[in-house]
């Protein structure tokens, strides 16, 4: 199969995954037992005719087949609409929050993809050592133990014990900043972003430890290892050589795992109170906001369909046996 025929097809099945994922989104709140506004007329807030109007405003009043090709249209036109509690479009809510939430994120996963890395082929060259066992020790723990734990025992040994960092928020609230570079290149936003980065950090890092020591535990007697230690390599050259062939399944790990972290950002910034998507999320499902849900929720489903596109797209030009095998 071409490179070319393989692409289609990847693009196709995601574009298919995100048309179910959506789907899904709209089934799911528009067949709960009560909508945004059943609270405000049973409080009183409203009348039974204003609420009339709000829903005729947002077109909940419509069939339901015309207001999902009105969703799906929007979604994919990135036109989300105005929050319900809010009063303001979505995107002014949802923008602000993804940017904090890729700030928190990428940083944190590009450092845990380097770092374990390169300590798992180091750990995998030398089976048995110290480094080995203390590392695999530590970071299965750590990966055992839910992100929202983690995060919790360092606000409680660096925040209300030590009173070293922080312990809520990404900035304090006498903080004004103005601009990118004053909110997130000051030493206030540095205090409030170490815990949470920390956490993430320490979550992750067992994965790419693992599977670059497996990778290079995999390689150490391979035929090409073997030529290259009969031709009198040292032995830190002989780990590069292992190492840059065990790239392939980082590689693509890397891209499967950008785009599943946004599971669990949702309770890592409920915990350290993170403005980011996750808490926009959990905000608007309490306050039954439908057009914000709708539109977050599609926003991580979207980022997971597209970095899997991504890593069989770096697997196949990786490997060309993936390619010339799929049928």
């Amino acid at each position: 199969m071409s490179f070319r025929r393989f692409l289609i097809k990847r693009t196709a099945i995601a574009a298919i995954l995100t048309l179910v994922a959506v789907s899904i989104i709209f089934a799911t709140l528009r067949f709960l037992p009560s909508d945004p506004f059943s609270g405000l007329v049973a409080s009183g807030s409203l009348t039974p005719e204003q609420v009339a109007e709000l829903r005729a405003m947002y077109g909940l009043d419509e069939p339901i087949w015309i207001q999902y090709l009105k969703y799906i249209q929007n979604l994919f036109t990135f036109q989300f609409g105005l929050s319900l509690t809010e009063q303001r479009p979505v995107w002014s809510i949802l923008g602000p929050a993804l940017r904090n939430t890729l700030v928190l994120l990428l940083p944190a996963l590009v450092t845990t993809a380097v770092v374990s890395s390169l300590a798992g082929m180091y750990a995998g060259w030398n089976r048995g050592s110290w480094f080995e066992q203390t590392g695999i020790i530590t970071t299965t723990f750590f990966r055992a133990t839910p992100i929202f734990v983690t995060g919790i025992l360092l606000l409680i040994i660096f925040s209300y014990g030590l009173g070293w960092f922080p312990a809520f928020g990404m900035r304090s609230p006498v903080a004004n900043p103005q601009g990118v570079t004053e909110t997130y290149l000051s030493m206030d936003f540095l205090k409030h972003y170490i815990l949470p980065f920390t956490a993430t950090v320490l979550f992750y890092s067992g994965d790419f430890l693992m599977l670059a020591r497996n990778s290079v535990v995999e390689r150490k007697g391979s035929e090409f290892l073997k030529l290259h230690r009969a031709k009198g390599l040292s032995e830190m050259e002989q780990l590069a050589r292992a190492g840059r062939n065990s790239l392939l399944p980082l590689v693509t790990y890397f891209a499967l795992r950008t785009g599943m972290l946004f599971q669990g950002v949702i309770t890592l910034e409920v915990v350290f109170a993170w403005p980011g998507i996750g808490r926009a999320l959990v905000d608007a499902i309490l306050n039954q906001d439908y057009p914000t849900v709708q539109a977050a929720v599609f926003i991580m489903a979207l980022a997971v369909i597209v970095m899997n596109l991504a890593a069989d797209i770096a697997y196949a030009k990786l490997d060309p046996t993936v390619e010339a095998g799929d049928v």
